[in-house]
């Protein structure tokens, strides 16, 4: 129930704006009362109100407010226009396939579909392209930020435009065509992407293996372990760039992977250097045969370091494989008994 007070004149009588409707909100031949409320507000009754929700306020208070929230609207075929918003808040970009009381493909940050108006054959439509709703969002997460997106949004949209039509065969065979191709879009981008930060983060070493190498230096060359260091990552800076194409690393969307892969590539490359080094001056491996040739230092000098550190920074299995052969046991497994 309204609680809002009527207006009373000064002789203690009810005002006459609000007993003749006629003269509600006139004042030419009236005076306002002094104590009126304020226009807007509800004077007697809900007079106005019309078309307008009543709803209780908060805190407990019997009166009434206005409920002014916007009713959403139901989009139709005829509100899919290039620069209107959709659904989602989108502004509409693109406008690939338009078929009249049918359907239209769109694109709004990503391919979406408006089904027809017809709730029956709305229904009937979605159900068409729910089959390749797994791809169609695979693709979507691949294209994200990519340079081919605009290709592989045409194919996503022709892709649905099949499913539409009927042809289901057709249109996971487009999408999935779409998914190999952005695929091996990613994967090139992710090699380059695992060059580039290999590259920097070699030179990086470089720079804290110099410094190292004027702080701390060793005199005799059999023990110089910052010069076989240096070898090192020369070898494994070479085999990244030469096992590249064949080399399996992560997509351009996983940065974080290929820094860490290729990081660790070049500290093998530095260790295993190092390691094969000490082998060699203590003379727990008195030589070493990689393929027909075989290397038996008598005395090693600089240049035989930087060979030995050569090698194993390229071959990264050197010196695991040399270190399993000889100490089996080290390696996790049981000795065999005498």
């Amino acid at each position: 129930m309204l609680d809002a007070p009527l207006p009373v004149a000064g002789n203690g009588t009810i005002s006459s704006s609000v007993t003749d409707p006629a003269q509600e909100g006139s004042t030419e031949n009236h005076e306002r009362p002094v104590d009126t409320p304020p226009q807007g507000r509800a004077q007697g009754g809900p007079t106005g109100l019309v078309g307008r929700t009543l709803r209780p306020r908060p805190g407990g208070s019997d009166r009434v407010g206005l409920d002014t929230e916007p009713v959403q609207k139901v989009l139709t075929l005829e509100d899919i226009r290039v620069g209107n918003v959709d659904g989602r808040g989108n502004r509409i970009t693109l406008i690939y396939v338009a078929q009249v009381e049918e359907y239209v493909i769109y694109q709004a940050g990503e391919v979406m579909v408006q089904c027809a108006d017809d709730p029956g054959k709305a229904q009937v439509q979605r159900k068409s392209i729910l089959p390749i709703s797994a791809l169609r969002a695979e693709v979507n997460a691949l294209a994200e930020g990519s340079q081919c997106r605009n290709i592989s949004d045409r194919q996503l949209a022709y892709g649905l435009q099949l499913a539409l039509d009927g042809d289901l065969d057709g249109a996971k065979a487009t999408i999935v065509a779409a998914k190999t191709a952005i695929l091996a879009k990613r994967a090139a981008s992710g090699r380059f992407q695992y060059l580039k930060w290999s590259f920097a983060t070699a030179a990086l070493l470089t720079v804290l293996l110099f410094l190292a190498s004027r702080l701390y230096p060793f005199a005799a060359a059999s023990s110089d372990l910052w010069l076989a260091a240096k070898a090192g990552l020369i070898g494994a800076v070479f085999s990244i760039a030469l096992g590249i194409r064949g080399r399996t690393v992560a997509l351009d969307t996983e940065r974080l992977d290929n820094i860490t892969d290729g990081a660790l590539r070049l500290l093998i490359g530095i260790i295993a250097a190092g390691v094969l080094l000490l082998l060699f001056a203590s003379g727990m491996a008195p030589s070493l045969k990689i393929g027909d040739a075989e290397f038996k230092p008598t005395a090693v000098t600089w240049q035989m370091v930087l060979v030995i550190g050569f090698v194993a920074g390229f071959l990264e299995r050197l010196v695991p494989d040399l270190l399993d052969k000889r100490y089996p046991q080290g390696n996790g497994t049981t000795a065999p008994r005498s």
